[in-house]
């Protein structure tokens, strides 16, 4: 778990600054070491904090008040305390957690101590996983009620339903970092929409001249569809449908995409840009192969006699135990 570690006299700036941006870890405590201050911060903003030193705490202090492993110690058998959760989701006003099979039989203690912790928040949802290149949660209600929420993030809304769609707070440091990349007059394109993850901050906090949004599930289309208009993105044209069929050739000066399994659309990326265009390239990948992703653009680039220069390759999460979820900014031309 990452933590800022800076002087005593930048504590109180940069605390400031990471809970401006969303950064800081609220389930975990600031400590004092020393001379210096360690600021717990999620996943993925490591880079807004290039001056100071990110540390991985390996014994992090946990606020009394969302310690649910503390809590749960106190419903379920010592025998069965390795399998407790340590970590869960807030989106908007539900929580999503993960909950093995060992403690099926917990499952509903679990979802009420939870709605207990976080008495503005209406439902507890097990998160099961992802189903299919749609990537559609498999959930289960157990506890409270409702699925539709709205997420505030960034000075963005996005709606959405959490049995139909799929939502990552870890991803918010890059859906920040893409809306503050994007140039005035730019035409992007963003391959898998979803509800606006990357289009909706990128219209908010960048002034495109014109965003295409493509998206091929019908359900996050629709939200999709709602995010425009909560958020006021006009300069968004929304497509329902493929990326491998409908992107449009030659228009953008960037191209997103998002998906982590989306190598196969290289190509259709490509074709999108004009004659020289940045592509944001996402994907799931094992530490033992980190440089698959640049060859596969390389390959790609190379295949439509294209040059490319990569100008950033960064961690955006840990995806699994040794599997990182990376994003390389490729300049192709």
């Amino acid at each position: 778990m990452k933590a800022v570690r800076v002087p005593k006299l930048d504590a109180e700036k940069v605390r400031r600054f990471a809970e401006r941006i969303g950064a800081k870890d609220k389930s975990r405590l600031i400590v004092v070491r020393g001379e210096y201050v360690e600021i717990p911060i999620y996943e993925g903003y490591e880079d807004y904090f290039r001056d100071y030193e990110i540390v991985e705490q390996e014994n992090p202090v946990f606020s009394k008040k969302t310690d649910i492993y503390e809590i749960l110690k106190e419903k379920i058998p010592k025998d069965l305390w390795e399998f407790i959760p340590r970590r869960y989701k807030i989106i908007g006003d539900v929580i999503l957690v993960k909950i093995p099979e060992e403690l099926e039989g917990f499952k509903h203690v679990i979802g009420e101590e939870l709605l207990k912790l976080h008495p503005r928040c209406k439902a507890v949802w097990r998160d099961k996983g992802k189903e299919g290149m749609l990537r559609r949660p498999n959930v289960e209600l157990i506890a409270g009620w409702g699925s539709v929420t709205i997420h505030r993030e960034n000075g963005c809304l996005f709606k959405l339903d959490v049995t139909k769609v799929m939502f990552s707070p870890g991803n918010q440091g890059e859906r920040m970092r893409m809306a503050k990349v994007v140039e005035e007059g730019e035409v992007v394109v963003d391959m898998f929409a979803g509800i606006g993850y990357f289009s909706i901050p990128i219209a908010v906090h960048s002034k495109p001249k014109r965003i295409y949004s493509i998206e091929i599930n019908p359900d996050s289309y629709e939200f999709l569809l709602e995010n425009i208009e909560l958020n006021k993105a006009k300069r968004i044209v929304p497509i329902l449908g493929d990326s491998m069929h409908v992107t449009p050739e030659g228009v953008a000066d960037r191209v997103v995409m998002g998906h982590i399994f989306c190598h196969d659309f290289l190509p259709t990326a490509i074709r999108a840009l004009r004659e020289m265009g940045i592509i944001h390239y996402h994907e799931s990948v094992p530490e033992a192969v980190i440089n698959r992703p640049i060859k596969r653009i390389e390959k790609a680039c190379e295949e439509l006699g294209k040059k490319v220069k990569i100008l950033n390759f960064r961690k955006v999460k840990n995806y699994s135990p040794g599997v990182l979820h990376v994003v390389i900014d490729a300049l192709v031309y």
